[in-house]
Order: C-alpha cells, then structure tokens, then sequence
C-alpha cells in the first residue's frame, strides 16, 4: 500500500460526514465490531479468571505434583536429596503420611465421623501448598500442629461444635495388619489446635492435619507415603512429571488429575464460548460487505477516473480495503479496550457474588494478553475477508461504461 491509496481512502472516510447514508453505516459497522471485540474479550476474560481462580483455589491445597506409592514406603530422605541435585525447577518438598480414623466430641456418646489423617512436616508443607492461609482461627500458622494438636476443617469443627483449644476423641485401628475377625478400635485425645477454611467440601468436612510423630504414635510402623512437589513459576509441569517417572519408577502425577471432570470442563467452556462469540463477531464484520458496497457504487465514476488515469485493480482494491480495516482496526481496539476497562473495575469492586456451588465468591476477570492478540488478529482476518470480497467487485467496473454514463 503506497501513500496515495492510504491518502485517497482517509479522504474518502472524511467525506462520509456529508453523506448522512454512508455516515450511519460507518457508525453501525464501527458499534458492531466494537461491541462483538468488547463480548468476545470480556467472555473469555471472566472464563479464563475464572478457570484460574479454581485452579488457584484446587492447586492451592494439593501440591502441583503428587508422587505415590501405594506398596512400599517411600524413602523420603532419599528422593528429596536426588530431587534438589537433579531438578532445578522443583523449589520444595514435603513428605507425608496417610491413615484414615474416626473422631467425635470428647465425652459424647455421638456417631463418630470418618476422617482422612494427613501427617506433615509443618515447615515443609508451608513450602507445597496453601493450606496455612486458609486457617481461621487465633493462630494462624502450621505451628499450631504438633504432638496431638491438629488442625481441622472449617465443616468438621460444626459437625463436632468444638472450637480451637477445645479437645476431640480419635478412633483408630493401631494394628493395621491384623487379620482378626473381630476390629479392635484405640482411642486417644486430639487437641483443636486450629481451624481451616477452603471452601473445598471434602477437605473441610474429613481431613485432620496432624504431625508425623502423632501418626506414628497411633502405628508404629507408619511410613511416608506421599510427597508433595511445588515448581518453580515458570517450570513445565509435564516435562519435570515425564522426567520423575523416569528417573524414580514411581506413580508420580500433577493435582488436575486429581480433578479430571473440572479440568475439562473449564477448559471446554472457555473454547465453546470463545468460538460463539466469534461467530457472532463474524456477523458484525459482514456489515462491512453493505458498507463498502455502498462506497463502490457511489464512487464509481472515481474508480473508473483512476483506471484511465493508470491505476491497477490492486490499488484500486486497495483503496476501499484501507477503508475496512481502518474501521475494524480502530472499533477492534475500542472493544478491547472497553473489555480493559471493566475488568479492572470487577477486580476492583467486586460487586458480582457468586454462589457457593462456584467455588469462588465474586466474578473474576483476568487479561489473558496472548489471548487478546489472538482475538484481534481473529477479528482483523474476518474483517479482511470481508472487505476484499466485495473490494473484488471492482474489477468489474467498466470504464467506458461510467464515464459515458455516469460521468
């Protein structure tokens, strides 16, 4: 495009203020893609805040990788020393154990409530997982969980209507391996020595934080079972997963596993929404084939002016191309712009509740910049496609024809 096509189609976009026909279908081409940009951005905006706000909220009590042995003990020591000397993208580690037992009120003849034990090192689990931002009570630190003192969900804590500092009686099998047929149950005091909160009903409902020294006290034989992996920020999640299963042989797997039916769930609910909207984009950039049709028959005499004055079709298509992908361009960038804009104003006045069954409180909505570029590369192609299609038509423009008629 050289510098009098560009010259000669702002002109002809300046001329539309005194043409009210031309001036209105400018106006409703330029509403249209703005306004089909502005869905399209915002959409995907709130899915994608959302789809991270989940995975934010799910992530954040799971580590990001998990390895397992259902079998033999793991070797924690071991596995952790070859991990920080040949995986530089792993940050932290933390060791745990798993049993599963039965509490209830001290001094209440109430059914008791299964629950899930999860033995950590309080230290090193601050370092894999969000869990100790997620206590509710006086003390809000990990370091409320030793000896017999654990930390409880938010729901458990109802169940049981006992508080922090208030005392819960722990049934457990302390012979795993007994193969009797009559069970023998032990009981020994738990001190509430916390309260957490996530929003996540099976953890708040059945799972007890407890030191390891409390695990093994209740099983001698308890061993760690489980080791949780944080990564660094910008670690490739799959690679470090495929290199560990080689180098360890052990079942190793990310947290979205764990979650298999979200996943991808969110995952196709942002690419759905995102091809519909598009579609709906598409409609708004074919206006652009009315008002460059518009443009070519009223212009001409001009067009057939500047083919006897020795221009090629190419400039001549040129021309009104210029015009479409000014409007679509500017209305693009307006739309997203606007889409900017409310973004930042739901993430600064959160206004919007959402229900519990959401899993968050308020609507999110994030900027995925790769995604914008994507989105106004998308609507700049319809748009293309549009106005050349009809950009097209002038090459059959007879020359002689306009100027002995129309001239």
């Amino acid at each position: 495009m050289n510098y009098v096509t560009l010259f000669l189609a702002l002109r002809y976009l300046r001329g539309t203020a005194y043409d009210n026909t031309i001036s209105w279908m400018v106006r409703i081409c330029f509403l249209a893609i703005m306004i089909g940009s502005f869905a399209l951005t915002l959409v995907h905006a709130v899915m994608y805040g959302y789809e991270q706000e989940i995975h934010k909220k799910m992530q954040g009590v799971h580590a990001q990788i998990i390895i397992r042995s259902n079998e033999h003990a793991l070797n924690a020591d071991a596995i952790t020393d070859h991990i920080h000397a040949y995986f530089p993208d792993i940050v932290a580690v933390s060791p745990s154990m798993t049993d599963y037992g039965l509490v209830r009120p001290t001094d209440q003849d109430t059914t008791p409530t299964v629950v899930m034990l999860k033995g950590i090192n309080p230290a090193l689990e601050r370092l894999t997982s969000c869990i100790e931002e997620k206590i509710i009570s006086s003390n809000p630190h990990l370091t409320c969980i030793q000896g017999n003192t654990v930390l409880i969900g938010n729901a458990l804590a109802k169940h049981c209507m006992v508080g922090a500092g208030d005392s819960l009686e722990l049934l457990y099998f302390k012979d795993h391996g007994s193969r009797s047929a009559h069970i023998t149950m032990d009981s020994t005091p738990l001190i509430v020595g916390g309260i957490f909160k996530t929003g996540i009903d099976e953890f708040d409902t059945s799972v007890i934080f407890c030191s390891h020294q409390l695990m093994r006290q209740l099983c001698a034989d308890q061993e760690i079972s489980t080791i949780h992996i944080k990564l660094a920020p910008h670690a490739d999640e799959q690679k470090v997963i495929h290199d560990l299963q080689q180098a360890l042989h052990l079942q190793i797997y990310s947290w979205k596993e764990l979650y298999p039916a979200l996943v991808s769930a969110l995952k196709l609910e942002k690419y759905a929404m995102f091809l519909i909207l598009l579609l709906i984009t598409l409609v708004a950039s074919l206006n652009m084939i009315s008002l460059l049709f518009m443009y070519i028959t009223q212009k001409r005499a001009d067009i057939a002016l500047l083919y006897t004055l020795g221009a090629t079709h190419t400039m001549v298509m040129s021309i009104f191309m210029c015009i479409g992908m000014c409007i679509a361009s500017i209305a693009c960038t307006v739309g997203i712009m606007l889409a900017w804009i409310i973004c930042h104003i739901l993430n600064t006045y959160p206004f919007i509740e959402l229900p519990d069954a959401y899993y968050v409180t308020h609507l999110p909505a994030i900027m995925d910049w790769p995604l914008v570029i994507v989105v106004f590369c998308a609507v700049m192609a319809l748009s293309f496609i549009a106005t050349a299609t009809i950009a097209y038509k002038t090459r059959n423009i007879r020359i002689a024809r306009v100027l002995k008629f129309e001239g």
